[in-house]
């Protein structure tokens, strides 16, 4: 009997034996019509499958109900969509250039992992939509368009150590990376109709905007550049709720939802002179550098985000969310490190913290060790 797997991109579940192919053979010699025409395929033969017109071997995997291409390890390694969402202006497009960076990069060499995108889609959007503005010209990332945007989608391969008379081994987890519009958290009706992926998260980071409290733009204003305000906090966290109880069918209120769920501030360092000139969200975790999910800086920076929370917006975030969340916890983060300026130059790029939310939701499900 053939397994079954979960489309990344349209969330249908479907048998491995109904999923498709691309050719990918366009050489200037031998060029392959199918491939030219994108033309699926359902090979007869799925454990060696050849294109019906070229005879080349297939490896382009794609989803039958929706056309989306498909990791190659699809059936055979778990999927953990990450759901990365916020209102209009948060910084959710900066967050995710950054984070795919680390990931490629401090997280890999710290966690012994690599990370690699699934197909073409996914390469040639992080480059050109996230890393070349960010990385190589300074500048912020264009946010995401309002409506269906294709999410990007990789998969995270450690090398484990072997023991005693064992190899090492590699083992992988596919990541599904959804960063929403803004635009679509502004009705409840918006959102059931482009966030039905939050139902089906293996992890929610929600990315608020400091700037956007009414207590901290009073203290701040007049001495930084203020961002237009937008849909209030706490509406975006309840119309998350209401998603995710009627897509996945939790009405009864008294049973709590078992996504785990970051709440993370974003632009900590714009906040920086409404900080104790002590905390520890001035500066970096210990995370990447250990190797290891920091419990102790974990729990540190959580203690201090939840205090300030209730400085700035009393308790109502923090009882929604314990009441409504089995797993939740609090971050204070910068993707850029400064305030950019009139044009979106960023005069000083320093990110910190930018990953913890992600390692944590690793941590939950034990993928990366915690000590």
């Amino acid at each position: 009997m053939a397994g079954k797997f979960l489309c990344p991109r349209c969330f249908e579940l479907q048998s491995l034996d109904s999923i498709e192919y691309i050719c990918s053979n366009t050489s200037t010699t031998s060029k392959c019509q199918h491939a030219i025409d994108r033309m699926p395929q359902h090979p007869a033969n799925a454990k060696k499958p050849v294109c019906e017109e070229c005879g080349q071997p297939l490896v382009t995997k794609i989803c039958p109900k929706c056309g989306g291409e498909l990791p190659l390890n699809i059936g055979t390694a778990k999927s953990y969509p990450i759901a990365i969402i916020g209102a209009k202006e948060t910084g959710k497009s900066n967050y995710v250039a950054v984070l795919i960076n680390q990931l490629k990069n401090d997280i890999g060499r710290a966690f012994n992992c690599a990370l690699m995108a699934c197909g073409d889609k996914t390469l040639n959007r992080y480059r050109t939509e996230f890393y070349d503005p960010l990385y190589r010209h300074r500048t912020c990332v264009r946010g995401s368009d309002a409506g269906d945007v294709d999410p990007l989608i990789y998969s995270l391969i450690f090398q484990r150590k072997g023991g005693l008379f064992k190899k090492a081994m590699n083992d992988a987890v596919s990541l599904t990376f959804f960063d929403t519009a803004g635009e679509n958290l502004n009705s409840l009706a918006s959102m059931q109709t482009f966030n039905r992926y939050l139902y089906h998260s293996s992890g929610i980071i929600l990315l608020l905007d400091p700037l956007q409290l009414p207590a901290v733009r009073d203290e701040l204003q007049g001495k930084i550049r203020l961002p237009e305000e937008n849909t209030d906090v706490n509406t975006i966290l309840n119309r998350t709720i209401e998603i995710i109880r009627t897509g996945s069918g939790l009405t009864n209120l008294s049973k709590k939802i078992d996504i785990p769920i970051a709440i993370a501030f974003t632009k900590i360092d714009a906040v920086d002179e409404l900080l104790d000139p002590a905390s520890c969200l001035k500066n970096d975790s210990a995370h990447i550098r250990k190797g290891a999910f920091d419990k102790i800086d974990f729990e540190d920076a959580n203690n201090e985000m939840q205090s300030l929370v209730e400085s700035w917006l009393g308790m109502e975030l923090y009882q929604t969310v314990s009441t409504q969340f089995s797993n939740f916890a609090f971050f204070g983060l910068s993707a850029l490190g400064s305030n950019p300026d009139m044009d979106n130059k960023i005069p000083k790029f320093r990110p910190f913290r930018v990953a913890d939310p992600f390692l944590w939701i690793l941590s939950q499900e034990h993928i990366i060790p915690t000590e």
